[in-house]
């Protein structure tokens, strides 16, 4: 009989691509988790994992395994979202991650209303990257995440995880865009309110000088293959995780820069931001693991966050 707690084991291993990895999130030793390991192996019949220098990659037998643990990881978040609708109103604690803007927008909408409206139920929020969140999601180190995908770079979607679609949001140019060329429609505006919502073409900002996200991090790589897709590489003066500083940056810099129409929302950038002709989209979402979502509690914080994004 294979053991379920060796397959979550085996599971850790695959989200991190390292023994060493899994056994931080584990709180267990390296040589622990492969002992484990070794033991599944035993129980299986079967290889499980090759190394490759560092990290340690799944065998056809491997993966089959964590599709099975994921599997069953999901048919017990069910019987226990079961068992907790059976309770009469539920309290407890949400661990909820989220992104940074998130944190300034739909968090706290989200978190008025479910203070109002469920006393029981304690959230516990902190911030994270979308890559890290969803990651520590599925470690089951935190019950809701709040990310995006960016139509430019999605996210590979797992099985254990289940997605509420909150809300669309696309990026505006911020900074000295000055004459760069509007589109036809914008250029028969009238008004310098108009004028000043005019779609502009990526390309015309090619001889610009860019402050860019942090050096690697999704929205940096999404400006990156945008600016590529339009035929240049953006001549880079500065940089910042803060999409309030970039804002700030390609003003003070003569700059231009690309930051989600989110983050601008009630800041006194707001006004300076402008849609590209071709829209760069992203998507945000909630997620939990897949059969958390009829949870009392976990439901509860998808609702108020769905109601907040539609607010």
């Amino acid at each position: 009989m294979i053991d379920v707690r060796r397959l979550r084991i085996l599971r850790e291993v695959a989200v991190a691509g390292t023994i060493s990895g899994a056994a931080r999130a584990l709180g267990y030793t390296p040589s622990a988790v492969s002992q484990q390991l070794a033991t599944l192996a035993r129980e299986s019949g079967a290889e499980l994992l090759r190394r490759r220098g560092r990290h340690v990659e799944l065998t056809a037998e491997g993966r089959l395994l964590v599709e099975v643990a994921e599997r069953v990881g999901a048919e017990l978040e069910a019987a226990e979202a079961e068992l907790a609708s059976r309770a009469n109103r539920p309290g407890g604690v949400v661990r909820l991650l989220a992104f940074a803007t998130a944190l300034r927008t739909l968090v706290p909408r989200a978190a008025a209303a479910l203070a109002a409206a469920r006393p029981e139920l304690e959230l516990e929020i902190d911030e994270a990257d979308p890559d890290d969140a969803l990651r520590l999601l599925v470690q089951e180190r935190a019950d809701v995440v709040v990310a995006h995908d960016y139509d430019l770079l999605e996210r590979r979607r797992s099985a254990r995880v289940h997605r509420r679609e909150l809300l669309g949001d696309e990026l505006r140019v911020v900074g000295a865009v000055g004459d760069a060329r509007p589109a036809a429609a914008g250029r028969r505006a009238a008004g310098g309110a108009a004028r000043s919502a005019a779609p502009v073409d990526l390309a015309a900002l090619a001889d610009r000088r860019w402050v860019l996200p942090d050096r690697g991090s999704a929205c940096d790589r999404v400006v990156e293959r945008a600016c590529a897709a339009a035929g240049f590489a953006p001549r880079v003066v500065a940089r910042s995780a803060d999409f309030g500083a970039i804002a700030a940056l390609a003003g003070a810099c003569d700059a231009v820069g690309l930051v989600p129409r989110l983050a601008l929302e009630g800041g006194p950038d707001e006004r300076l931001g402008r849609p590209l002709r071709v829209p760069v989209r992203r998507r945000l979402f909630a997620a939990v693991r897949d059969g958390a979502q009829r949870r009392p509690l976990e439901g509860a914080v998808l609702d108020a966050l769905s109601d907040a994004a539609a607010a």
